[in-house]
């Protein structure tokens, strides 16, 4: 991705609320990804859909394609965070319904976070987290594509805007794609009305100084931050609070240090 684009790119989440991004893996990465998925949904009640990127390895190549992490750190900053990764399959007859916005959970609408001083109003001002969804089947206006409302991300107030379920539409999008869109943005999936599964990777990603879903640099697997290398940043190791004094605590790995020779005993 060129400078060029990513400011396209940026300029399209800043207005629209969000923006989709060209085929970031091939079809042969896709139809390994959807066999692991059809195999987690198997313990899908059990938490299968839930950092999968532990669970196969072809989910890790979802943070380290480069254009995509150029985007989020381009809206989120150098250090964005990676919140979690979750397995999604629509299926034939499934959903449809209302809309809503994100960050309930940890984020800046959390509702035993929201103040009297915040008067029911969102953060609007600045981008606070990203959503992205890895378009592993196409995905169409009749399969269970993400509905998104344009612009829906300027409001403030808490409740669904006037006119958002009209405005919604499912955003098409070629297989192996990502769909990027700002938390704030009003969002749900629409019905899939064809014959086969609709499947999708769903990577939530939060400013540095915010709170993740996990505790990610614990909850990935030791392999798995190895295989990282230099994206290791985005498991927040390093925004881990220190627990103990900081000339103990290192930073960098958001653990204790080693005791130097001679403490052993304290």
């Amino acid at each position: 991705m060129n400078e060029n684009n990513l400011h396209e790119h940026i300029a399209r989440i800043q207005q629209d609320g969000f923006t989709v991004l060209p085929p970031q893996l091939t079809a042969a990465q896709c139809d390994e990804a959807q066999l692991h998925l059809d195999r987690l949904a198997e313990a899908r009640d059990r938490g299968g859909f839930e950092l999968i990127f532990n669970k196969a390895r072809i989910f890790e190549q979802l943070y380290q394609a480069l254009p995509a992490l150029a985007l989020i750190r381009g809206v989120l900053g150098a250090d964005a965070l990676l919140s979690g990764m979750h397995g999604s399959i629509v299926r034939p007859g499934e959903g449809g319904g209302g809309l809503h916005a994100d960050g309930i959970l940890t984020g800046h609408t959390r509702p035993t976070s929201m103040s009297l001083a915040d008067g029911g109003k969102r953060i609007t001002s600045h981008i606070m987290s990203l959503n992205t969804i890895w378009c592993i089947s196409d995905f169409t206006l009749t399969n269970g594509a993400t509905r998104l409302a344009p612009g829906s991300h300027h409001f403030e107030g808490l409740d669904m805007p006037e006119g958002a379920l009209e405005t919604a539409k499912p955003v098409a999008a070629e297989r192996g794609s990502v769909v990027v869109f700002n938390v704030n943005t009003w969002h749900g999936p629409s019905k899939n009305e064809s014959s086969a599964n609709r499947y999708a990777v769903l990577n939530p990603w939060r400013r540095h100084w915010q709170r993740c879903e996990f505790e990610m640099g614990r909850a990935a697997r030791p392999e798995v931050l190895e295989r990282a290398g230099e994206q290791r940043i985005i498991f927040g190791e390093d925004a881990v609070s220190p627990t103990m004094e900081r000339y103990l605590w290192d930073t960098t790995g958001g653990k204790p240090k080693n005791k130097p020779a001679g403490e052993s005993g304290r």
